[in-house]
């Protein structure tokens, strides 16, 4: 992630509780909504101890048949999880920006480049909470499209060039074994994803990704020489 200021998120930023609410389809909260009902209202498992044995059968032959079809708490977990994946992939597809932190409550807030999604998983909507592995990011918050981000990404001088991101980048296709065969046609190759993937940010030189790269790209060669 990329540094940002210590003392909170970009002034438009909202919770991601909020954020679900305000980005996701009506549909998939009304779909939400008759879940949550019908989980309210299904039969509760009977207790022998306070009714007949006649009426605990009843309600037992009740509470099994509700169970023969998919169970209310199966479908509100399925429709939830629905929608936390709805919310990920317009992270990762970059239609909104994440800040959080990492070191909660006095550590900096960063900036979540888009490709971070793929790996993150969102845990706690109501904290505002995601994890991959042991790493967790706290108190979420989503910049609305199109809004100033005003992220400063790790460029001395050149605030919003977006370094550190084409870095986790980079990162991804040396994993996936995608990386060109000379520097400077990596460079390009990174410098056409970021204008894609980031149309309304300025956009790295590939000179000036060339430079932030070459110490990586050299090891890499030489691992794989």
């Amino acid at each position: 992630m990329t540094d940002q200021k210590p003392y909170g998120p970009p002034a438009d930023a909202i919770p991601l509780s909020d954020a679900m609410k305000e980005y996701l389809p009506a549909e998939m909260w009304e779909a939400h909504a008759r879940a949550t009902e019908a989980r309210k209202n299904a039969p509760k498992r009977p207790s022998y101890l306070s009714m007949s044995v006649r009426d605990w059968q009843d309600a037992k032959d009740s509470h099994d048949a509700a169970n023969r079809t998919r169970s209310a708490r199966a479908d509100l977990h399925r429709v939830w999880n629905g929608m936390l994946a709805a919310m990920k992939a317009k992270l990762e597809a970059g239609e909104l920006t994440a800040f959080g932190q990492e070191d909660p409550p006095f550590g900096p807030w960063h900036a979540i480049p888009a490709p971070a999604w793929r790996q993150l998983r969102i845990t706690n909507v109501r904290k505002g909470e995601a994890s991959v592995g042991a790493n967790i990011v706290s108190d979420i918050h989503i910049l609305p499209p199109d809004a100033d981000d005003h992220m400063p990404t790790g460029t001395p001088g050149r605030p919003k060039k977006g370094i550190d991101i084409i870095r986790i980048e980079f990162q991804r296709r040396i994993d996936a074994g995608e990386i060109a065969e000379s520097l400077a046609a990596e460079a390009r190759a990174l410098q056409a994803w970021y204008r894609e993937t980031y149309p309304r940010r300025d956009c790295p030189t590939t000179k000036t990704i060339e430079n932030n790269l070459r110490d990586a790209w050299r090891a890499v060669r030489l691992r794989t020489a």
